[in-house]
């Protein structure tokens, strides 16, 4: 690693605000952005847009054409030396006469981890690394998991009252439009959302991101019984839809789901072993969920740990009936070092896990 400078601080910082413009798109892949710096000017940006496309390094060469000759490239995530989806990166930045180039992490991917790096300085190109870690590894935190594990991250997400229900409040939603727009952006974000059953037969919910419009996640429901409705918002074909049920379910819904583009999972054992459910999503290229409960999903969650990081929307009004969950779960998720914040007349709690 060769020293750092103010300038390359300030270009990863650019490389970062390009590589989040592919939220909730890449599917498994990264979150990356790249730049692309001559004679202290911006030649060429670019960042990995969706699945199955050209990586943030080839859009900035591209976008760089002759000027990235012996020019420097700033890049949140180590450049890849295996062909996927798309041809290897190093090749393009070593054809395309780059002299220098600036990383913020490895790529824990198994085929790169460091050889991407390796591969660029054998062949005569300067490497920095390790530029603005922390935060490149932040946004990469999904992708590092699922990399690594095949097991999907995990954000689980609560809206309390003041009293801790969960139901039992007049109307739709119990906190703020702006609350409900954040939790559409989380939506945006991830690969797919998960719910139980009791969620779908009650609020026949679409689980869409209508508010932010930048991704429609699959969907996921828990329906041991598979009582899920063919009216359902769940069903409607604007996104995977995976049921997880039991084999011994009426076989001709089943066959009338799967007719309907639906994937079913099975499992025999009851209540379903959620640490399995999450392994199977990864099977399916599940990469990241965002389970929004009901009560019982998210007890469940909650209490085994299968969550990496955690949203709680506390809303000021108090209910008197209703469904409630356990009263030490702020108490609990301040302890693990939460932050706290106001959206709208809310007040959301937002913790890691592994911190």
């Amino acid at each position: 690693m060769i020293a750092q400078h103010d300038y390359d601080i300030m270009y990863m910082q650019h490389a970062l605000a390009l590589a989040r413009k592919g939220w909730g798109r890449t599917s498994i892949n990264p979150l990356v952005g790249a730049v692309i710096v001559k004679n202290n000017r911006i030649v060429g940006k670019g960042y990995h847009r969706k699945l199955r496309e050209a990586h943030a390094e080839v859009v900035a060469i591209t976008d760089a054409g002759c000027e990235a000759h012996g020019a420097t490239l700033y890049v949140n995530l180590e450049p890849c030396c295996c062909s996927g989806f798309t041809p290897p990166c190093v090749d393009a930045i070593i054809k395309a006469g780059i002299s220098r180039v600036v990383v913020g992490i490895k790529d824990p991917n198994p085929l790169v981890n460091g050889n991407g790096i390796t591969g660029l300085q054998k062949n005569g190109i300067e490497v920095v690394f390790g530029v603005l870690r922390e935060e490149t590894s932040r946004l990469n935190q999904g992708y590092v998991k699922y990399i690594t594990t095949k097991i999907p991250y995990v954000i689980l997400k609560i809206a309390l009252s003041k009293n801790f229900k969960i139901s039992g409040f007049e109307g739709k939603y119990i906190t703020s439009q702006p609350s409900l727009r954040y939790v559409h952006s989380l939506r945006s974000q991830v690969c797919a959302v998960l719910v139980g059953i009791n969620t779908v037969l009650k609020d026949d919910p679409y689980l869409t991101d209508r508010l932010v419009g930048r991704h429609n996640p699959a969907r996921v429901v828990i329906d041991p019984d598979l009582k899920i409705p063919s009216s359902a918002h769940f069903l409607k074909p604007d996104a995977r839809r995976i049921i997880i049920t039991a084999p011994d379910n009426d076989v001709l819904k089943i066959e009338n789901l799967i007719a309907a583009g639906a994937e079913i999972m099975l499992f025999e054992q009851k209540p379903f072993p959620l640490k399995q459910v999450l392994e199977k999503l990864g099977m399916m290229q599940i990469g990241s969920v965002l389970v929004e409960g009901g009560g019982t999903v998210f007890t469940q969650v909650y209490n085994e740990r299968l969550y990496d990081e955690l949203y709680v929307f506390v809303a000021p009004c108090e209910i008197a009936g209703g469904e409630k969950v356990a009263e030490d779960i702020v108490e609990d998720i301040q302890a693990l070092g939460s932050r706290y914040e106001s959206i709208g007349e809310d007040t959301v709690y937002h913790v890691y896990r592994n911190n």
